[in-house]
């Protein structure tokens, strides 16, 4: 009986080291999502970074940005949560910080910034962006004219209007999207 014994162990091994390796095949392949695309379902993992990654600093991330579309509501959040941080800093309350201040180092994060369609520096057409929205603001009677190469209100008297903050918001969107 022992010379089956080591025969039937031979036939029951293969096949089961064969089920156990093919397992674990299986399970690395679905943790490694098998498909090499960006697929995110909530799981962390681990990225290789990409060599432009590594190589370029962008001195914007890490900020809080301000969205195209987002409302003056929206907007003053954004300030009140960096304000809010400079107090809790040492910074009183209505003052400026000092520009050395460390209250302004650690709320620098915090610091909302425009909307990337918004800034000269980042978007090409931004000079058409600027007479576009300006012609749009002017199409719902908030007067609004080109200054110092962006847009401005000829009177601030414009934003006591009814609707200033909800064409303010789709002008923007309409005037600055995809580069102006």
């Amino acid at each position: 009986m022992s010379s089956s014994l080591p025969s039937l162990r031979r036939g029951v091994t293969a096949p089961l080291l064969t089920v156990v390796a093919s397992g674990a095949t299986l399970v690395l392949l679905a943790a490694c999502g098998g498909g090499g695309g960006t697929h995110d379902e909530g799981v962390a993992s681990l990225a290789t970074p990409s060599v432009r990654a590594t190589t370029t600093a962008d001195p914007d991330a890490g900020h809080v940005r301000i969205r195209l579309d987002d409302s003056q509501e929206d907007v003053n959040r954004l300030w009140d949560a960096w304000t809010h941080c400079l107090t809790e800093h040492g910074v009183p309350k209505g003052r400026k910080a000092r520009v050395n201040s460390p209250a302004l180092k650690a709320c620098d994060a915090k610091y909302p910034l425009q909307p990337v369609e918004m800034d000269p520096a980042k978007n090409p057409r931004y000079s058409d962006g600027v007479r576009a929205m300006v012609r749009c603001m002017n199409s719902h009677d908030i007067k609004s004219v080109v200054s110092d190469g962006n847009w401005a209100m000829v009177s601030g008297d414009s934003m006591s209007l009814p609707n200033y903050d909800k064409y303010k918001v789709q002008c923007q969107v309409k005037s600055f999207k995809n580069g102006g």
